[in-house]
């Protein structure tokens, strides 16, 4: 089974919530990501976190939806939303909802990618792309003329890319440094090999090419 986690950050569209729902996944909303679910017309099978932000209205919506209340403030809601799915035995999770909203959020949410990288297979979606932490070696078939950015969480060596126009040879990526953003790929199928670090891979939409 895998599992979908809604956030309270910018919501999904209508379309991209209900495609995420055809493997019939295990849906959560991490506290405020509650509101998001009710506002697309998604009942969710859990609501978890410290429950600072489910809107009244909300909670008298899914009165149903079992509550899981923890006000543990050493991680955040997402994160009892992972570790929830983790001790479930799922290793497959779809966020939505994840960016958006609060630059601080956004920017510890990317961080959480690195966090769960080994445990998990989690993937941030919205309406422009996806972006997960890929493995020391990934490919993909990601068609033609698609945006591929290459964001690296700290200092990532040994970069070596197929498939893109911008090609990277057993070469370095690291913030304020040098980014690999709005690369394209020029195969159906793009590859990435990473020696060192935590490398983020953001796929566009192929519709916003």
């Amino acid at each position: 089974m895998a599992a979908l986690i809604f956030c309270n950050g910018k919501p999904p569209s209508q379309q991209l919530a209900h495609e995420c729902l055809r493997s019939k996944p295990f849906v959560v909303c991490a506290d405020g990501g509650a509101n998001v679910a009710a506002r697309l017309g998604i009942r969710p099978d859990l609501i978890i976190g410290d429950c600072d932000s489910v809107m009244p209205k909300t909670r008298g919506q899914f009165a149903s939806v079992p509550l899981l209340q923890i006000s543990d403030q050493e991680n955040s809601d997402l994160e009892k939303a992972l570790d929830y799915v983790l001790n479930r035995k799922i290793r497959s999770v779809m966020v939505l909802g994840a960016t958006g909203k609060r630059a601080d959020h956004a920017f510890a949410n990317l961080s959480i990618l690195a966090k769960y990288r080994k445990k998990l297979d989690v993937r941030f979606r919205d309406d422009d792309g996806e972006i997960f932490a890929i493995p020391k070696r990934w490919s993909g078939e990601v068609g033609r003329e698609t945006i591929i950015s290459l964001l690296p969480l700290g200092k990532c060596s040994g970069i070596t890319t197929k498939g893109l126009k911008f090609p990277l040879k057993n070469e370095s990526l690291q913030p304020g440094v040098r980014e690999g953003v709005s690369n394209v790929s020029v195969e159906e199928t793009v590859s990435v090999r990473v020696r060192a670090g935590c490398l983020l891979l953001f796929v566009g939409h192929r519709e916003y090419r």
